[in-house]
């Protein structure tokens, strides 16, 4: 979030690091690839351009034949995607950012998903199973005001809800009347965890409207942020009430490109959303992606990023987690330590528990798993974002922001740190905290703050004199009260 980044062509080169990859390809697990084997971090052939005011096309005509450049489609925020030769994108990235018509010129990044993977758990185990319970779609949510724990038969083993004492902060807010974006590879329509409280979203990667999840990261992340509570089903989500707004721009593979995130939060801007959660990494500093946040950001929009889960393959930099304006999430275990895999820098902004956290795992309805990355831990930020905001829905998002890292349990040295940045998010103290720096009328929009009625009050004389007389006092004026109209 602290990183700043000037728009010329040397910085580009800086940052345009060949990275490695590995992909794993697996039908069932969900993972994100490691820094093993050799691959560019961007699509090959292509790249995005964004004129200055004025300009559509490059000034360079000769370097536009040099390099076959070919106008392929535009994108939003009036960025144009370009074919070019294959091999040539970072010269030509930087060539055209020379030009006097060009704003700027990069590569279209590769973006995965940020999950690392199953944790304890091999083959299709079911945990939980609902067969047995006739009409599950329609069980009705107990408030939580009327009990401590939810009824979900998971919630036991969700050490993470207990750790940042989620039931504290349910007493006071549920997340209801807020939106969060998932950015990531669709969801599961049908799942009864989140039945009702799934908006029209948008896919990016077919372009059109069709959201499902055809990798299962998106649900999973869903989940943790707002599957159903005290439902009698699966897990309890941190804000149960809050409505999804699910975007797709990751495929079947957990793979996508930078220029469909960049459009999505310009979409999910536009569309209203109060939260966004991001459980992606890239690895290039985008301008296009940082103009997208920017104007997310201007528009109210909170973002949650991933920190990304390569602390022990080099600890690159990510994005858009290190982009300015978005809120970089890096995952705590069960002890408060720093969890292993998550990565670390001074981009971190909070951490949240992201090991052994149990979500839905789909396609199947009735299986849940526990899994752990920077992808688990960054809805529980998004979540605790949505139930202060639910509670005082006048906050800004800086305020909620600051809410929350205020809150934090300091974890690590002392201060901000690079692994848990301003520490680890504390639901009930974020609640209090939220609850405390407000008049408490705000919490009550029904009840308006009366204004205390003057009193006349008799000043009795510093000493007794028995021999004044005592001043008259005159005899209020009786004032009919008007009777109620009936109704």
């Amino acid at each position: 979030m602290v990183t700043t980044f000037r728009t010329n062509s040397g910085l580009i080169c800086l940052f345009l690091i060949l990275l490695q990859f590995l992909f794993v390809s697996c039908s069932e697990v969900p993972q994100s690839p490691h820094l093993i084997g050799r691959r560019d971090p961007y699509v090959t052939g292509r790249i995005l351009i964004k004129f200055r005011p004025g300009a559509s096309a490059v000034s360079m005509t000769d370097k536009a034949e040099e390099f076959d450049l070919k106008p392929a489609l535009i994108t939003c925020g009036s960025v144009h995607v370009h074919t070019v030769r294959p091999g040539t994108e970072l010269e030509a990235a930087e060539t055209f950012m020379l030009d006097p018509a060009v704003e700027y010129a990069e590569p279209d990044f590769l973006i995965f998903a940020a999950t690392e993977g199953l944790t304890g758990l091999t083959g299709s185990q079911r945990l939980y199973s609902r067969d047995a319970i006739p009409g599950f779609r329609s069980i009705q949510v107990t408030s939580m005001a009327e009990t401590d724990a939810p009824n979900d038969p998971l919630f036991d083993q969700q050490w993470a809800l207990t750790k940042i004492e989620a039931t504290g902060a349910w007493k006071v807010s549920t997340g209801k009347n807020v939106t969060i974006a998932v950015i990531d590879s669709g969801i599961d329509l049908d799942h009864p965890e989140f039945a009702s409280r799934i908006l029209d979203g948008y896919n990016f990667v077919g372009d059109d409207t069709a959201v499902d999840d055809d990798y299962g990261h998106g649900t999973q992340v869903a989940g943790v942020a707002a599957a159903a509570t005290n439902n009698d089903t699966g897990i309890a989500g941190l804000a149960w009430a809050a409505n999804i707004l699910p975007v797709k721009v990751l495929d079947s593979r957990g793979q996508g490109v930078s220029s469909d995130l960049t459009c999505a939060l310009y979409w999910v801007a536009e569309k209203g959303a109060d939260i966004v959660n991001i459980s992606i990494i890239s690895f290039g500093p985008s301008l296009g992606m940082q103009s997208a946040v920017n104007y997310a950001a201007n528009e109210g929009v909170l973002i949650f990023a991933a920190a990304g889960n390569l602390f022990e393959e080099g600890n690159p930099v990510t994005y858009p987690a290190a982009h300015d304006g978005v809120i970089a999430v890096a995952a705590s275990d069960r002890e408060d330590d720093h969890a292993w895999f998550s990565s670390a820098g001074s981009f971190v902004d909070i951490a949240a528990p992201g090991v052994s956290i149990y979500s839905p795992f789909p396609p199947s309805h009735d299986e849940y798993r526990a899994v752990y990355g920077t992808s688990l831990a960054t809805p529980h930020g998004a979540g605790l974002a949505a139930l202060v905001l639910s509670a005082v829905p006048s906050l800004s998002s800086a305020q909620v922001e600051e809410i929350i890292k205020q809150s934090a349990v300091d974890l690590g040295d002392a201060g901000q740190d690079d692994k848990f940045g301003h520490g680890r998010i504390d639901a009930s103290a974020a609640m209090l905290l939220t609850m405390s720096s407000l008049p408490s009328h705000l919490f009550m929009p029904s009840v308006r703050a009366t204004e205390p009625t003057a009193t006349p009050t008799a000043t009795p004389s510093p000493t007794s004199d028995p021999s004044s007389s005592p001043t008259p006092t005159p005899s209020p004026t009786s004032t009919p009260t008007p009777t109620p109209a009936s109704s």
